[in-house]
């Protein structure tokens, strides 16, 4: 397998760079030596990104956290390129690859890669962004931006519980009109709302196995009200820590799009990552947009 490999150095606990013999000779082992590419700034993996797609390789494999793979795909899929991806989990929380239930260790991530076949998974778009597996509004939305890089080193997954328990005394709610594209409507004071594809959201909410699949055409639409005492916000929090939504506080739709009507501009995260969303925010999902090696 020819593989282009473009690595964020400075992604989690910085492993992989431990780790790149591994990573290399699991690609080696096919037959083919990897090129393998050190990134230090966005602008450089942009450009690194697009000299690996001229050069049409077998496999671009991605190594980083989750910003690192919605950075690769939103550029894959915008300009148009039809180029299977490979990914190498190496973030503080990689909740997209807990999902996939991808390997942790960056050696093993290398070998199934190179071993695997690429298979098409469902992506979404925000406006006219494209996202991996979620977009979110309110509480929570700022804790994996507003967490620093020492502190998800140094404590990994418990970095975002402190940074997340640390927003609650700053709770806002937000007016929101939702309409599902299958012609649902909600109306509601909601403190905070995602369409996900993935059963972690920032490394503090969790969603059932059960309901979320991530190649059936469809995302999961969560809207939580807002809590009118401490004992409501407790049993929210439990819902959305335990996997299990609270019917009567909760909103759990499947949807292939929704779009989204707010009074008051209201910012929110794609895949861990802040975007600016205004008043007016559409979301859409695209079956199968992106080939990727599980």
């Amino acid at each position: 397998m020819k593989a282009i490999i473009l690595i964020n150095p400075s992604a989690g606990r910085q492993i992989i760079l431990r780790e790149l013999n591994a990573v290399y000779d699991a690609f080696a082992a096919t037959g083919d030596l990897p090129v393998i590419e050190l990134t230090v700034s966005p602008d450089h993996a942009a450009a690194a990104l697009d000299r690996a797609i001229a050069q049409k390789p077998d496999a671009i494999v991605c190594c980083g956290g989750d910003g690192t793979l919605s950075a690769t795909v939103d550029r894959l899929l915008s300009g148009g390129a039809d180029q299977p991806l490979g990914y190498i989990p190496a973030g503080t929380t990689n909740d997209f690859a807990s999902f996939l239930g991808l390997p942790k260790e960056p050696g093993r991530a290398a070998e199934r890669i190179a071993q695997g076949d690429a298979v098409p998974i469902d992506m979404g778009r925000f406006d006219d962004r494209h996202f991996i597996y979620v977009a979110s509004f309110g509480a929570f939305t700022q804790t994996s931006y507003t967490t620093t890089q020492s502190l998800k080193n140094s404590m990994g997954h418990l970095a975002y519980v402190l940074q997340g328990i640390k927003e609650l005394p700053t709770l806002k709610s937000y007016a929101v009109r939702v309409e599902t594209a299958e012609g649902g409507l909600y109306e509601g004071d909601y403190l905070f709302g995602s369409v996900s594809n993935s059963t972690s959201l920032g490394g503090v909410i969790k969603l059932d196995a059960a309901q979320v699949d991530p190649d059936d055409g469809k995302f999961e639409l969560s809207l939580v009200k807002r809590p009118k005492n401490l004992h409501e916000l407790n049993r929210i929090l439990l819902a959305l820590m335990g996997g299990k939504p609270d019917e009567e506080l909760i909103t759990f739709v499947h949807t292939a799009g929704a779009a989204f009507t707010c009074a008051e501009p209201m910012p929110w995260s794609l895949d861990g990552e802040y975007a600016r969303g205004g008043t007016d925010v559409r979301i859409s999902v695209l079956p199968g947009a992106l080939r990727l090696f599980q």
